[in-house]
């Protein structure tokens, strides 16, 4: 069955939010609702990777963690959630390893930095694709390109080098990272055709909530496409997705039920 992992942002710029927030009271009473919705794993993130977004050194960044991730750790934990720190930076993933997070959500592919902290600690890895971090705006991947050979061939050489690196395949979870520099086309092609890379024998990640290829299907705002959102999850949850990230929790958990019924 597929597993939720619900986004939670501790930014004030988050792309597809009506509200972003950067509160810590109100980043812990977001995680006790995405836990109360079904949440299998918590996507914390404190900064923003939309276009444009302004990029964070590892402090500023740990600035806006350390106020609530702590008590978002023990309240998951004693749910039996598990708890992700989104983030490109080493020294972030330490610090958060330190607070007691279960996976490092590495937005840049995992430098040899990042490697080094997660090596030795027992944390799961989510490696994603991404032509930019932050997104850098008609940065895509060329429109010709055959993307699932081409993420293919990416991911096989960064387990190569993970392995190297001492972290174990069965660690890895993959992200093809949908929309961090592809088309709209090739987004959908990777949400239709994702399983070809679980031949690489690692669980699937994808994140497609409210992304600006959707408006090819809507012109609502960010914020408000989680209709089109649950139309594609619904493809995801059926073709046995193992983790889908989503805002909206609660609809995608009653989606979830209703298929699996």
């Amino acid at each position: 069955m597929t597993k939720l992992v619900g986004i939670l942002n501790v930014t004030p710029d988050s792309f597809a939010e009506a509200a972003p927030s950067a509160d810590a009271a109100l980043a812990i009473e977001r995680a006790a609702t995405l836990i109360a919705d079904g949440a299998d794993v918590l996507d914390v993130g404190a900064e923003s990777t939309r276009p444009g977004a302004v990029a964070l050194d590892a402090d500023q960044e740990w600035a806006r963690l350390a106020p609530c991730l702590a008590k978002i750790v023990e309240h998951a934990h004693n749910a039996g959630v598990a708890v992700s720190v989104d983030t490109r930076h080493a020294a972030t993933a330490a610090r958060a390893l330190g607070a007691g997070v279960d996976w490092i959500n590495a937005v840049d592919g995992v430098s040899d930095a990042m490697a080094a902290v997660v090596a030795p600690s027992p944390c799961r890895l989510v490696v994603m694709h991404a032509v930019s971090v932050p997104v850098v705006r008609g940065q895509t991947l060329p429109p010709d390109i055959d993307v699932i050979a081409h993420l293919r061939a990416y991911f096989a050489d960064r387990l190569d080098a993970l392995e190297r690196a001492g972290i174990a395949r069965e660690r890895v979870i993959l992200d093809p990272g949908v929309g961090f520099g592809t088309t709209p086309r090739q987004a959908l092609t990777i949400l239709h055709a994702w399983p070809d890379l679980a031949a690489l024998g690692c669980p699937m990640f994808i994140g497609h909530s409210r992304k600006s290829f959707q408006t090819l299907f809507t012109d609502a705002p960010a914020a408000e496409r989680d209709d089109v959102t649950l139309a594609l999850s619904g493809m995801l949850f059926t073709s046995g997705l193992d983790f889908l990230r989503v805002h909206d929790v609660a609809r995608h958990a009653a989606l979830r039920s209703a298929l699996k019924g």
